[in-house]
């Protein structure tokens, strides 16, 4: 697994295809739509930090004048890093939930729940999973990373099994890891490893 290599190929890819605008559709495919718009002067895919960062700050920096669209299909936002302390046993993971709703009421942004499914950057569209397209005059591509299961031998039925778990997004993972270290018997070992470098989040 090697995520910068793989993040800079993907930036390098996406930089390409909109600045040729040649590329014909990219797909990112990736569920549940709410009123989707037929355009938007600024269209963001992904609500992770850059992306929710993004869509606020557009919003914010022209006076709310411009008119956003996030699409992500997560109703909330979970702190990849901070997820650490769930668990560390110092936080919650109501602690480290944000809900989407907050970019709605308080900065305008129009939240989509959706996966992205294409991205025609001739004709400026994107399509998403549950149908229909949403046309944009800017966009920016914050997906985010997955981890490949299929790469590592092995990897794949062990994260399937629920005892040799990754809790590397946060969510579910995050706090079944805490309840395992906290039902772990005095005495008992923890192995944990790091891909070798270059990797994410040392």
């Amino acid at each position: 697994l090697n995520p910068e290599g793989n993040a800079m190929k993907r930036r390098s890819f996406v930089q390409g295809s909109l600045a040729l605008g040649s590329l014909g559709t990219l797909s990112l495919v990736g569920c549940a739509s709410n009123n989707l718009p037929s355009n938007a002067r600024v269209v963001v895919i992904g609500g992770g930090y850059g992306g929710a960062t993004a869509a606020k700050y557009v919003r914010m920096l022209s006076d709310y004048q411009i008119d956003v669209v996030l699409i992500e299909p997560n109703a909330n936002f979970v702190s990849c890093p901070i997820s650490n302390l769930v668990i560390g046993g110092s936080k919650t993971m109501s602690d480290i939930t944000t809900s989407y709703d907050k970019l709605s009421s308080k900065h305008g942004v129009k939240v989509v729940r959706d996966y992205v499914t294409a991205v025609d950057p001739a004709k400026k569209t994107v399509t998403v999973a549950n149908g229909g397209s949403i046309r944009y005059d800017k966009l920016v591509m914050s997906p985010g990373i997955e981890l490949m299961f299929n790469t590592v031998d092995g990897l794949q039925a062990a994260q399937a099994s629920g005892q040799i778990l990754q809790a590397w997004k946060a969510g579910p993972e995050t706090a079944a890891l805490r309840k395992q270290l906290e039902e772990m018997p005095d005495g008992g070992v923890f192995a944990i490893t790091i891909p070798e470098a270059p990797y994410r989040c040392p």
